[in-house]
């Protein structure tokens, strides 16, 4: 059952797949930004306004994701999917998040190999992130505010991570904070948790699917990692091995992967042109999705429609299976009082995490006098009106396309 805020009665609320695929779908729309920017859509969607998750469910998400590889968006979503609806859940779930973006790729990718160049787009995208930079800090200060402020511990280690995060780039630093966080959990006891029923942590046997899923990933990653995917005839055979180690390689956020399916693509394969890589990354942030849906693009050029969405599958899919596991482990132990002074100091890094992040997106952008007013007006809406950020986004998406093309 799920575990309900103190303000939402989320297990009162039956989650069927209709739900899962609609809402996802809704939440992939408009999830420009990044992964937090998703984080922060379905804190407003999913605790908010329709409590079918918890808070707490939603941060154990985040902070298992950061420490797995994989896109950390796309991973959480198939947490909050495997969590409310299991195997079932993850799928349609995983569907309806992906599918705004791939359908935008497909047509995107069309147009590049068929008719013409999509190019000249990227200054719409300025008053968007605007919009999801404020809606991403709106999220991290009411998750500060409920889970952070008023103890001293938490304060320390969530402004440690603002100021490590912030100046400190790469997957090392959040491993370390994450690791620090955990460490210090478990000795200042930041659950508060001294009256509380402690069970032992337990490793129990993984099931069957478990590890048949766990040996299916190793051979794929052994594949990648030996090059033996380069002797195979069949490109899509190809294709599901590159892209799935790629999947189990990623650490630290789809911009890490970059340079290296930079040097994999146009170097060493050589399945796309340099141009055409740095015109997959552009298009992927034209897209509402990860940027990781320039698989979409690649897959495409090299074995049309059937390339294309395997090229996606293999990126995402993997990945999540991990974290499915990994979270069967979390649930078999979420009465321990280790795991639950851990995650306590886990938490405040996540919320730094956050709040970087929406400081590191609204700086990324070259901002405007619109740009910066449509951040003022996004923060106040959601932060003190609590304004759904599905309509935010897509008025800052609206008034970007409308300022591009009338200029």
């Amino acid at each position: 059952m799920i575990k309900a805020s103190p303000h939402i009665n989320a297990t009162d609320k039956y989650t069927g797949l209709n739900y899962l695929f609609l809402t996802f779908l809704k939440i992939g729309c408009v999830s420009f930004g990044g992964h937090m920017a998703l984080i922060a859509v379905v804190e407003k969607e999913m605790i908010e306004k329709d409590g079918r998750i918890s808070r707490e469910d939603l941060l154990n998400a985040v902070s298992i994701a950061s420490l797995l590889p994989g896109p950390l968006a796309v991973n959480v979503v198939a947490y909050i999917g495997y969590h409310l609806q299991r195997k079932s859940g993850l799928v349609v779930s995983m569907l309806g998040v992906l599918l705004p973006a791939c359908i935008l790729m497909y047509i995107l990718s069309w147009c590049y190999f068929n008719y013409i160049h999509v190019k000249g787009l990227s200054d719409i995208m300025v008053y968007t992130v605007a919009a999801v930079s404020a809606i991403i800090l709106s999220t991290g200060l009411n998750i500060f505010l409920k889970e952070v402020k008023g103890h001293q511990g938490k304060l320390a280690l969530c402004f440690l991570s603002i100021a490590l995060l912030y100046f400190v780039k790469g997957y090392f630093i959040i491993v370390l904070l994450m690791v620090t966080g955990g460490i210090s959990g478990v000795v200042f006891n930041l659950g508060n948790l001294t009256n509380a029923q402690n069970h032992r942590f337990k490793w129990e046997k993984l099931s069957f699917s478990a590890k048949a899923g766990l040996s299916a990933l190793a051979i794929l990653y052994t594949s990648f990692i030996s090059g033996v995917y380069k002797y195979a005839d069949q490109m899509l055979l190809k294709i599901i091995s590159v892209f799935s180690g790629i999947s189990l390689s990623l650490f630290g956020g789809g911009y890490v992967m970059v340079p290296i399916m930079q040097s994999l693509f146009v170097t060493e394969l050589k399945w796309l042109t340099n141009q055409e890589f740095i015109d997959s990354i552009a298009f992927s942030q034209l897209t509402p999705g990860p940027i990781l849906v320039s698989a979409f693009f690649t897959g495409y050029k090299l074995a049309g429609i059937a390339g294309a969405l395997l090229a996606t599958l293999a990126i995402f899919l993997p990945s999540a299976i991990l974290m499915i596991i990994a979270a069967k482990i979390f649930k078999q132990n979420a009465g321990s009082m280790l795991m639950k002074n851990a995650l306590a100091g886990i938490k405040p890094v996540v919320v730094g995490m956050i709040l970087v992040s929406a400081i590191k997106l609204f700086f990324s952008a070259a901002y405007t006098p619109v740009s910066i007013a449509l951040f003022f007006a996004a923060f106040v809406l959601s932060f003190r009106f609590k304004f759904n950020p599905v309509y935010l986004i897509l008025i800052a998406l609206t008034v970007g396309i409308v300022l591009h093309f009338s200029a």
